[in-house]
């Protein structure tokens, strides 16, 4: 559940400690929740100084739009907007039910870019179609997904490549079809 106050962030975890430098060391089952997001982790530590926030071990950060989980995350505040990256991960997307793996994830408000990747509308762990890609960018605020290096694969086998591949991430697009392949046999 996202905190319900705006400017503040509810902190839970086993054990806490203020360190020389101002910064903050959480460890031991730790919750970090406000009204944009949850991070939890085994160990989370916050800078003051540099507004910074690193997250080891165990770690899943939820926003509105999506469940990420992976072994670290790095995240820092710049102009108001919070950037996360994410390395080893899966995500789902909680609106669409997209989902997938990526080498590194990298996370700002409307956008999820996502390098050596998958994605896939199938239901988690039964992903017979996907898309691999050297790099998947999701603007939700442009309702579209834009795969560099795409290539479709079905039951782990490539099916065709595509130089570049874009699609619209929720409801319909501009009524303009990509092409498609067919075969005819007699």
């Amino acid at each position: 559940q996202f905190s319900s106050d705006s400017e503040s962030i509810n902190v839970e975890a086993d054990q806490s400690e203020i360190t020389q430098n101002t910064d903050y060391l959480l460890t031991g089952n730790v919750k970090l929740k406000s009204s944009a997001y949850i991070l939890s982790a085994d160990d989370v530590e916050i800078s003051s100084a540099n507004k910074t926030t690193t997250a080891k071990g165990n770690v899943q950060f939820q926003d509105a739009i999506y469940l990420i989980t992976g072994e670290t995350l790095v995240a820092n505040k710049q102009n108001g907007e919070i950037e996360a990256v994410i390395d080893e991960a899966q995500y789902q997307d909680l609106t669409s039910n997209a989902n997938g793996s990526a080498k590194a994830i990298t996370k700002i408000p409307d956008i999820l870019t996502l390098t050596d990747a998958t994605y896939s509308f199938c239901p988690i762990n039964q992903n017979d179609w996907q898309i691999r890609a050297t790099k998947i960018k999701a603007n939700h605020a442009k309702n579209r997904g834009i795969a560099d290096h795409a290539t479709i694969v079905f039951k782990g086998y490539p099916i065709f490549y595509f130089p570049k591949y874009s699609w619209v991430l929720e409801g319909r697009g501009s009524g303009f079809l990509p092409p498609d392949l067919d075969s005819y046999t007699e």
